[in-house]
């Protein structure tokens, strides 16, 4: 395509569909197409650094940065692990009429909000306060709060990563300007660091009889990795201080099963009919109510909001993913947890799956439990992919848990289907041998960008080796639940080879069932290996069993309750 034969207006419009990496490689191909931009205003949208290998900073120094920066409207960074108050600042004044900011999950947060945004923002992700004492602060949070007051923005973002100051960002935006969209993500794990020595104060605050009136339209709550309710989580309900009578809420939590709390006027979103769902219709959200597992709390100002048709569509469409159509082979029954259309397939009793099914579509989980009986149903016969198979074509994800598979799965998977992009794994212990057998055999077939593999007693030098042959991961997450005791002696060789092929990877996640010890020498040579490329858009993080937490582990589960099953 040759931007000079078209007028700049459809120039821009045509460049503006481009990702960022070909924007930046075009506008770099030849001096006349920098001309031709810089003809007229070229206003840029969707600029994302974030999730890619253009994740650093340095990225910045991109002509495409340097002379169009004052046209670009929306930009991403978030997750760029490298980005700091004082390195973005010699860049960010160029950005004048930028509309709207992510800098969540980097080395910036709230206290900074002044030095990093440009004036003319109006939607802004950004990490709350790094611990209570910052927000305890008289003069930090009077700054903080001045300049929401001044900027008046419209969205707004904010990661909280522990659970302790679950209820602050609220107290925070308390008597603040309207926000048409709040949303606040818990990402941490609930567990106290040493920084919160001084909680006993923030709990004293905290637990002092208040109410809070919402100053907003729309608010999200989303909290993550919180495995069983946390020993202050009835003090610190983030949202049960909110005055309720001027609000109509849908709360969602999937710990050991999947509860849902409701206004009157949501109950018919929801059709349930399967086990291990519970719905309940109540003007609030119980007492005994604990924020523990993952829970999505949306609400909706009574007094902003037109509860029409439209804006029913709307919140369907917002809960899509939020559940899969469950598919129940043994008796041909198909169920959904709400009436939205669904892109995602849960199937249990998955023997020839892909003949019975005829509107496969492009997400699809197979599992050994069954959602109609509430019962785990393993197969006794493992499963294949036929090589005919034309539904299997449009696969994107599929996530696997717990099935036996024949030895050419993963060939006529790989085959089959080839834009499959994230293959997510859960399997016990004694299936793991067969799984990375037959993994190896076909993995070199895959054009994957994201794996998981949860599994338990793993050998990572296998696995690595395997994956080795998969130059296209970009994002790899390896979780081990349990390991034979005194068994850290782990093998880095093929993991270093790993980081060297794939050279669009920019996460690697490990969670190890080893001592603190056996992680630093687990993951020292492969930051070492990451520094000596030069790839500081790649996120390397290694940490103990079931206490990480990152944010590029989304794309392993369509639903932001991380429902497998």
């Amino acid at each position: 395509m040759n931007f000079l034969e078209f007028p700049v207006e459809i120039g821009v419009t045509i460049f503006n569909y481009l990702d960022t990496k070909t924007k930046i490689n075009v506008y770099n191909c030849s001096d006349q197409i920098k001309e031709y931009f810089a003809l007229g205003c070229c206003f840029l949208t969707n600029i994302v650094l974030s999730r890619s290998t253009l994740a650093t900073v340095k990225t910045l120094n991109e002509k495409l940065f340097l002379d169009l920066a004052e046209y670009i409207r929306n930009l991403n960074l978030s997750g760029v692990q490298d980005l700091t108050v004082q390195n973005l600042k010699p860049h960010i004044h160029r950005f004048v009429n930028l509309k709207s900011l992510d800098i969540t999950f980097t080395n910036i947060y709230l206290t900074d909000i002044e030095e990093v945004c440009p004036a003319k923002v109006k939607n802004i992700g950004i990490n709350f306060f790094r611990c209570p004492s910052s927000y305890r602060n008289d003069s930090n949070k009077v700054r903080c709060r001045n300049t929401f007051k001044e900027r008046q923005f419209e969205a707004v973002h904010l990661v909280v990563f522990e659970y302790i100051v679950t209820a602050c960002p609220l107290l925070f935006l308390k008597g603040l300007p309207m926000i048409k969209k709040l949303k606040v993500t818990i990402s941490g794990s609930g567990n106290m660091s040493d920084v919160y020595a001084d909680v006993g104060d923030l709990l004293l605050s905290i637990n002092d009889r208040y109410e809070i009136e919402p100053n907003f339209n729309q608010l999200t709550y989303q909290l993550n990795v919180l495995a069983s309710p946390h020993r202050l989580s009835k003090q610190l309900e983030g949202v049960s201080r909110l005055t309720f009578s001027q609000l109509e809420y849908i709360c969602i939590r999937h710990l050991t099963k999947i509860d849902i709390y409701v206004s009157p006027i949501f109950i018919n979103l929801f059709t349930i009919c399967c086990t291990g769902v519970e719905v309940t219709v109540s003007p609030d959200l119980p007492p005994n109510f604990t924020m523990g597992g993952y829970v999505v709390f949306k609400a909706w100002n009574k007094a902003t909001t037109k509860f029409d048709k439209k804006f029913f569509d709307k919140v369907l469409l917002e809960l899509k993913d939020y559940f899969p159509t469950y598919v129940c082979m043994h008796n041909q029954t198909r169920m959904q947890l709400t009436n939205a259309p669904s892109s995602w397939f849960c199937i249990d009793h998955c023997v020839n799956f892909e003949k019975k099914i005829s509107d496969l579509p492009e997400k699809v989980t197979l599992t050994d439990f069954c959602r109609l009986d509430g019962e785990i149903m393993r197969g006794r016969m493992p499963i294949s992919l036929s090589w005919k198979s034309e539904v299997t074509h449009r696969l994107t994800f599929l996530s696997i848990n717990n099935i036996l598979l024949r030895r050419d799965f993963f060939v006529n998977l790989f085959t089959v289907c080839p834009k499959l992009v994230t293959l997510d794994v859960y399997i016990e212990n004694e299936m793991i041998r067969d799984y990375t057998k037959f993994l190896s055999r076909a993995i070199h077939l895959a054009k994957l960008k994201n794996f998981m593999l949860i599994s338990d007693d793993i050998d990572y030098n296998k696995v690595f080796s395997i994956l080795c042959k998969c130059p296209s991961l970009e994002n790899v997450h390896i979780r081990e639940r349990e390991r034979v005791a005194n068994r850290e002696d782990v093998t880095t060789a093929n993991i270093v080879v790993f980081i060297q092929k794939c050279v669009n990877l920019y996460s690697l996640f490990i969670e190890a069932d080893m001592t603190g010890e056996g992680l630093t020498m687990l993951m020292a040579p492969l930051r070492i290996q990451a520094q000596m490329l030069g790839r500081d858009y790649l996120c390397i993080e290694v940490c103990e069993s079931y206490s990480g937490w990152n944010p590029f582990q989304d794309v392993f589960n369509p639903s932001p309750l991380q429902i497998t099953n």
